[in-house]
């Protein structure tokens, strides 16, 4: 490394005191967004390990294209939470070259982000006339060798949804089952035995069990999660978009400023 002559220290004792206040102001927000930023993406990091884990623990709700949904946001999570940090070290440090960096992996990402999100919503949009809570339904009641299984998915997801059926409790009759007691909300918490059978046919009787079926409760839930998603996902864009500005500007005025501050001081030493 070469030794710093005597003008390059003067220049920067010289700029640390005429230091502007929108350069200490850009330094304050463009800190502050990145650690929003390294929030966000350990947050998202955490959703996507805990999804993983029970993905893996109910192994007939998982499929290659949720696993690669988390998968990819867990490596955005990762990749903004090291952009953030060049950020923050960039901006505290007024490190010109760094916030050149960080502005670029910034761009990089939202490009990537935007492409993800209009494939996502174009497949989506393709992919939306199929229902394979249909087809799990009647492999319920086909597949001799799992039905046991499907019998406990089925249990489960209309007890926790508080639904009936695909499209309502009138599914069982079209395929000549009883409408289970996970239909009825005070029978299915109970144990097997005489309670709940009592229950369970009180719940028949006086068609007490859940009227909505899980197909609608299901994508309504889908849509209220989707719009939670894309709403996050816009204004931690625009953040995202503020971080690339502040840099990029925040280096600029920074170059200008050292680039006037020697000018001067070549000028003064000249005279």
């Amino acid at each position: 490394m070469s030794t710093p002559t005597l003008q390059d220290i003067q220049i920067e004792i010289g700029f640390n005191k005429m230091k502007s206040r929108r350069v200490r102001c850009m330094k304050f927000f463009i800190t502050l967004f990145n650690v929003i930023c390294i929030l966000f993406g350990l947050i998202l990091m955490a959703i996507c390990v805990i999804n993983m884990r029970d993905k893996k623990s109910q192994p007939e709700q998982q499929s290659a294209l949720s696993r690669g949904v988390l998968s990819f946001l867990l490596t955005l999570g990762i990749a903004l939470v090291v952009t953030a940090v060049l950020g923050c070290v960039g901006a505290l440090r007024e490190h010109v070259r760094i916030l050149y960096v960080h502005a670029g992996f910034f761009i990089f990402l939202v490009a990537v982000e935007l492409v993800v999100g209009v494939g996502g919503a174009v497949l989506s949009a393709w992919m939306g006339g199929s229902s394979e809570l249909r087809v799990q339904f009647y492999r319920n009641t086909t597949v001799e060798d799992e039905t046991a299984k499907y019998h406990a998915f089925w249990d489960d997801l209309q007890s926790d949804n508080q639904c009936c059926g695909v499209d309502g409790p009138q599914d069982y009759a079209i395929i000549h089952r009883d409408i289970p007691a996970s239909c009825c909300a005070r029978a299915h918490p109970l144990r097997e035995g005489g309670a709940r059978r009592h229950l369970h046919a009180s719940c028949l009787t006086d068609r007490t069990y859940y009227m909505r079926g899980c197909e609608e409760v299901l994508r309504q839930k889908k849509a209220f999660k989707g719009n939670i998603f894309i709403s996050t996902g816009i204004i931690f864009t625009l953040v995202e978009i503020l971080c690339i500005v502040l840099a990029l500007w925040m280096a600029r005025t920074i170059r200008s400023e050292r680039r006037k501050l020697q000018a001067n001081l070549q000028a003064h030493f000249e005279s």
